[in-house]
């Protein structure tokens, strides 16, 4: 397979005389040696729905370009990384374990990677350089916002969300609060009452930026790990809470939160369970979920309390999105890319 060029995924002209391609588009594209090639990396990576919706982007924009799986195990991601480069890939997303890693590695980090020290997306430059990005913590911050702060029609949006829905369509505009400086001044987008955050990685660091950014008051924070309970921003307004994880003071902050993040994996295993959570979440409350697993028995209970479900779809969705524009130059076609993941995902239920 030839190796790609620096510019942007060329676009697929019919040929003359072929017959229309069906209604429904083929899930699997032509590949050539011009073909451009991305991937996300991740450990494991088998369950990732990201190729479901990035192939669907490129087939909706007519693109000639592939995005595939890499299992990387922990520990390797720089020589992958390094292979993937020589080999001409455009550029990866990272999930799970490789976002703090992948960080460490990046020639260039743009914000709000930079702050966080966190990234899931990597344009390879043809020189080597690895250029990072972070559209976790923007994507889950717009997420707050249209769930807690609706927005009516013709209404200014707040600075964070001009600016992300400036760079989702690849346009100029807004920029996001990045800094530990300006961390804490937008507009509050979460509900009132405290928010308990669970785990500490880099997509937890993300979650824990976006809720400086939407103005939590009181955030609670728990991890298996305590020495990963480390704050790195401060704002006057909001105050970080650690929380022992093995402790009955963990169960008393789940019953007083309004709003419980799980950033940790559990939840991808049908045997995960939270046992040292002995109050499930109830009426009143949101169980917000970074897994987008549907059998996931912690959000099967949360539901089975009472609580409000949201499970990780919309954020993949909106950190992939956000990602394809960086990636690729071009702006999302938001619409395709969704309906493909919801035809993924009923197809799957059948099974």
């Amino acid at each position: 397979m030839g190796k790609a060029s620096a510019a942007s995924p060329r676009r697929h002209p019919p040929a003359a005389g072929r017959t229309p391609r069906s209604p429904v588009p083929p899930t699997r594209p032509d590949i050539t040696g011009q073909t451009a090639l991305y991937g996300v990396l991740g450990d494991p990576v088998s369950h990732s729905l990201s190729p479901v919706f990035w192939n669907a982007g490129f087939r909706a924009l007519g693109l000639d370009a592939v995005y595939v799986p890499f299992h990387v195990p922990a520990g390797r991601l720089a020589e992958a990384l390094a292979g993937l480069g020589a080999l001409g890939v455009r550029g990866v997303n990272v999930t799970l374990p490789h976002k703090e890693a992948a960080a460490r590695l990046c020639t260039t980090l743009e914000p709000p990677a930079d702050d966080l020290q966190a990234v899931n997306t990597i344009r390879l430059g043809p020189d080597g350089a690895l250029h990072g990005a972070n559209t976790d913590g923007p994507a889950m911050y717009r997420l707050l916002t249209s769930l807690w702060h609706p927005v009516g029609k013709g209404a200014p949006l707040p600075l964070a969300e001009r600016g992300y829905r400036a760079a989702l369509r690849g346009g100029e505009g807004g920029t996001l609060p990045t800094s530990s400086r300006s961390v804490g001044k937008g507009i509050p987008a979460v509900p009132p009452g405290p928010v308990l955050l669970l785990g500490a990685g880099g997509a937890a660091r993300a979650v824990l930026w976006s809720l400086f950014q939407a103005g939590a008051t009181v955030i609670y924070w728990a991890n298996r790990t305590a020495h990963r309970l480390v704050c790195p921003w401060s704002a006057e307004r909001t105050q970080v809470r650690p929380v022992p994880w093995e402790s009955q003071a963990l169960n008393e902050v789940m019953v007083e939160s309004t709003l419980i993040i799980n950033a940790t994996s559990l939840g991808w295993r049908a045997e995960d369970r939270l046992p040292v959570l002995t109050a499930a979440p109830g009426p009143g409350q949101t169980w917000l979920d970074l897994v987008y697993h549907p059998a996931s028995p912690l959000q099967q209970a949360a539901r089975a309390a009472g609580a409000r479900v949201i499970d990780g779809l919309d954020l993949l969705l909106g950190q992939g999105a956000a990602a394809f524009t960086l990636l690729t130059g071009h702006p999302a076609p938001l619409a395709a890319m969704r309906r493909a993941l919801r035809r993924h995902l009923a197809g799957r239920s059948r099974a």
